[in-house]
């Protein structure tokens, strides 16, 4: 009677986790829906950027208010806040450079209308609050008191007739007329909100700082008996002029002004990104196409598809039916991604660049890494012992775990670029972020919920289908019911001897530090080639050709004329198609001589083409914030792991690796003599994410090991074995994330070669430095606390291997006591498995325990696997 309540209990408890997963593979169908609504069409619900779909071309002038020179100061500050205010208006990838002495070149992807971004990017934003009774114009006194301030605008159509324009003409006044008694630094925040609960206007609210909220209070109080107004002032013109009823203390003010929506939000963004220091004016505006050829944009689309499609093919060769469901789970993540994105360009808040086509297919790799780890504890499992069931339960979590730990170790790295960075780095950051929340939400709602409904029976029964036949098979020799007298008896894929990684910590050290040294040489000798974002150049404007001559013509023939890193944008400005081409060369002479070499080549005009020498698009400041928010993502990399796995060893370790790969990739830019582009950028700060993944993946198993039972070895014997445990992992997600960028590296054409290039070099760098520097920094530093270097001392210098998961003398045990054979040849065989191991002393191999130790004593038992199921359990899985 109890063995049938048992069962029910059991089959009732079964029945809720099923229907739990089933819930979970419900909402993902739903959130998968959503998303292809969301974003489909793609090009039409996810904006493009400069590279792929143009945008309007913009160059402003400087004009002193005093009629003197424009400062090099004042020039870069308005250059830094008009970025910002472009980027506010959800403009994202827009390039801000500087254009000869006193212009600023401005191009904003996918706008066309150039009075919508004059607006705002190039008001002044100066506001003042004044004192009405400050002013000394009588004519403007007497308009303000009596409201006439503001009226309707007007315009009058080809027939003489005056219709009303729809827009707020605004009283003007003087600076000098009045007294201002606040300005626009003394505001700490800024937003909108309805003028009134009934009215359809709108107001621009601000918050005041200390100096300006007591300023505010005094003038307040002494006007208020006499209802005296305060006249509110941006770029010399009245906004409002409210009577004073009562003493206002709190430091909020609201303008008003008849501003509609897009108004109040046009002054907010002017308000919160600070007053220019110098006015400009409107000099020229020009639709540009993109930077990057019909042709470039339709191979980097095909050259990814075909990556993702070999990434799917090897999937499905190495994990067989495993295989289906990753293909599956990165198709979901890549919905799900690409489903946000098209939200955020809904709100104007994300522009896709050609190196964001590449990031998404990256990104992607990222899903295929976490359902790659999950999968191999799940076969792990299985081999250690466990029933197809738990190990889909078991598995999976500390798959799930470790994928997350990996995952929150980037995102706060992802988190620090966004919040403190600016241009380009900061979009990373978002959209590096936004991948990660979808990997977790993709192996929380849909791949642990689809392997666990599936394991029970579909994966139990047809175990050579789904790819596990080999873990099973292999269980009872690493359960130690069968012996092994080599490798060779136990089928699969997967490492059945360790692989002495650790044995050569101090030749791979000595290898990293030099080639350290070379790059500091090479830096020190050849220096680094930067592209135009980072050192200016030349600007050479084409008025003719545009339309019988195309992008990849011009660029082969500026190559020609030895400007091989030429950027090049057809132009239609009142009709008239042409080019704009931004090189390197800082000497407008030069660029002129190359200008006329390309012009001669195609039979153009000589006197068709302007050159203007521009500044860097990528500023001094933006190279600040982006450094300053580099180096502390690196702390808070420290610090997060450190407090998650109670060792700051391990963060600093894995700081150093690194370190490593970001100075490899820089040094073989140098050495090939490659333009370092915000591509090149983006390409450093992915193989950031994916060398920090790597190097935690090792350190999670590590640190799991270390909490099972007493070691019966060295620190460095247990940390070979963890690197082991997860190689073949790391190997698997290398190769899938390698072979889109390698596709990309040889088929990519030249505009995508710069990020390429450095994500492959990062790629490789990235999985072999966290096992070759990481891990042999952190053992060697461990090795010398007290705990461990007692090990040491007892159990000798040398890395034993594992042998099935075993110590070798262990591995020998388990042979001798279950062999049939003569003693002689069991040894014999142990020793073809142990050869790396067989250096040890024989004290040592006495330390360790008896030959005829029993295969289930604690130093026989796999680490925390879950090996420690009895004979029983085992026959089950056998069925």
């Amino acid at each position: 009677m109890a063995q049938l309540q048992n069962a029910k209990a059991k089959k009732k408890k079964g029945g809720n986790v099923n229907r739990r997963n089933v819930w979970l593979l419900v909402a993902t169908t739903i959130l998968v829906i959503g998303s292809i609504f969301m974003f489909t069409p793609p090009q039409e619900k996810i904006n493009q950027g400069l590279d792929i779909q143009g945008g309007l071309s913009v160059v402003l002038s400087a004009k002193s208010t005093d009629g003197g020179t424009v400062s090099t100061d004042d020039m870069e500050k308005s250059r830094a806040i008009i970025e910002q205010r472009v980027n506010a208006l959800g403009a994202s990838e827009a390039v801000v450079q500087l254009q000869g002495t006193d212009q600023i070149l401005v191009q904003i992807p996918g706008l066309s209308d150039t009075e919508t971004a004059l607006s705002t990017i190039g008001k002044t934003g100066k506001l003042e609050f004044a004192r009405l009774d400050s002013f000394t114009d009588s004519d403007v006194k007497t308009k303000i008191e009596n409201g006439q301030y503001g009226t309707n605008g007007t315009i009058t159509d080809d027939f003489g007739n005056t219709l009303p324009s729809g827009t707020v003409e605004h009283l003007k006044v003087d600076e000098g007329t009045y007294t201002p008694l606040i300005t626009g630094n003394n505001i700490t925040k800024v937003d909108i909100g309805r003028a009134s609960e009934t009215g359809t206007d709108y107001s621009v609210n601000v918050t005041l700082d200390s100096e300006g909220t007591k300023a505010f209070a005094d003038a307040t109080k002494e006007l208020a008996s006499s209802k005296g107004k305060i006249v509110i002032i941006l770029d010399g013109e009245v906004q409002s002029a409210p009577a004073v009823q009562s003493e206002i203390t709190g430091g909020q003010v609201s303008i008003t002004g008849g501003y509609d929506k897009d108004e109040a939000s046009a002054m907010e963004t002017v308000l919160e990104s600070g007053s220019l220091p110098v006015s400009f004016e409107y000099a020229q505006s020009q639709v540009v196409g993109p930077t990057l050829g019909q042709d470039a944009l339709t191979s980097g689309v095909l050259v990814a598809a075909i990556g993702l499609a070999l990434v799917m093919l090897y999937l499905l060769v190495f994990y067989q039916g495993l295989g289906i469901l990753t293909a599956a789970a990165m198709a979901v993540f890549a919905v799900l991604y690409l489903g946000i994105l098209a939200l955020l360009s809904h709100f104007g808040l994300f522009s896709l660049s050609m190196a964001g086509i590449a990031g998404v297919v990256l990104t992607i790799g990222m899903a295929a890494d976490s359902s790659i780890l999950t999968l191999e504890r799940f076969r792990e499992e299985i081999r250690m012992g466990r029933s197809v069931r738990a190990a889909s339960i078991t598995g999976v979590r500390h798959g799930i775990l470790t994928s997350i730990d990996a995952d929150l170790v980037t995102l706060v790295s992802a988190l620090t670029l966004f919040f403190l960075a600016s241009a380009s780095v900061k979009g990373f950051g978002l959209t590096l972020a936004l991948g990660i929340v979808c990997d977790i939400v993709m192996m929380l709602l849909f791949k642990a919920p689809i392997i666990r409904l599936l394991a029970p029976k579909s994966i139990a029964r047809h175990p050579g289908f789904w790819g596990v036949k080999d873990c099973e098979q292999a269980a009872p020799y690493f359960q130690g019911e069968k012996p092994a007298a080599s490798r060779k008896d136990v089928k699969g894929r997967f490492i059945k001897l360790d692989i002495n990684l650790l044995g050569y910590r101090k030749i791979f050290l000595t290898v990293a530090a030099c080639a350290i040294v070379v790059v500091v040489a090479l830096v020190g000798i050849r220096g680094v080639n930067f592209g135009i974002e980072f050192v200016g150049g030349t600007s050479v404007t084409f008025h003719q050709g545009g339309n019988d001559v195309t992008t990849e013509q011009v660029r082969s023939a500026f190559d020609a004329a030895g400007e091989p890193d030429a950027v090049v944008q057809t132009t239609n400005s009142d009709g008239q198609a042409g080019f704009l081409v931004r090189t390197t060369d800082t000497s407008a002479e030069s660029a002129a001589t190359a200008a006329n070499q390309v012009a001669d080549q195609f039979g153009w005009d000589s006197e068709s083409f302007e050159v203007t020498t521009i500044g860097p698009d990528w500023g001094t400041s933006v190279i600040q914030s982006s450094c300053i928010a580099f180096f502390v993502s690196l702390l808070l990399i420290i610090a997060y792991i450190s407090f998650r796995f109670r060792d700051p060893k391990m963060g600093v370790s894995a700081v150093i690796a690194l370190l490593h790969d970001l100075v490899i990739v820089l040094g073989v830019y140098v050495l090939v003599g490659r333009e370092v582009t915000p591509n090149t950028i983006a390409a450093l700060l992915t193989i950031l994410g994916y060398s920090l993944y790597d190097t935690v993946v090792v350190f999670h198993r590590i640190n799991e090991n270390m909490k099972a039972e007493a070691p019966k070895c060295t620190f460095a014997t247990m940390a070979n074995h963890s690197v082991n445990e997860v190689l073949v992992r790391s190997l698997n997600t290398s190769i899938t994330s390698l072979i889109p960028v390698v596709a990309m590296l040889i088929f990519g054409g030249e505009t995508l070669r710069d990020f390429a290039l450095a994500m492959t070099v990062g790629l490789v760098c990235g999985c072999y430095s966290s096992y070759a520097i990481a891990t042999p920094i952190y053992v060697m530093w461990k090795t010398r606390e007290p705990k461990f270097a007692k090990l040491q001392k007892k159990y000798g210098t040398e890395i034993q291997r594992w042998f099935l998961n075993r110590l070798p003398q262990a591995a020998a045990a388990t042979a001798t006591a279950g062999a049939s054979a003569p003693a002689a040849g069991v040894t014999a065989g142990a020793a073809v498995d142990t050869q790396a191991a067989s250096a040890n002393t024989s004290a040592n191999a006495a330390a360790q325990q008896p030959a005829t130790a029993s295969a289930q004593t604690p130093a026989t038992k796999p680490a925390n696997h879950g090996g420690s199921k009895n004979k029983k359990k085992h026959k089950k899985v056998q069925g």
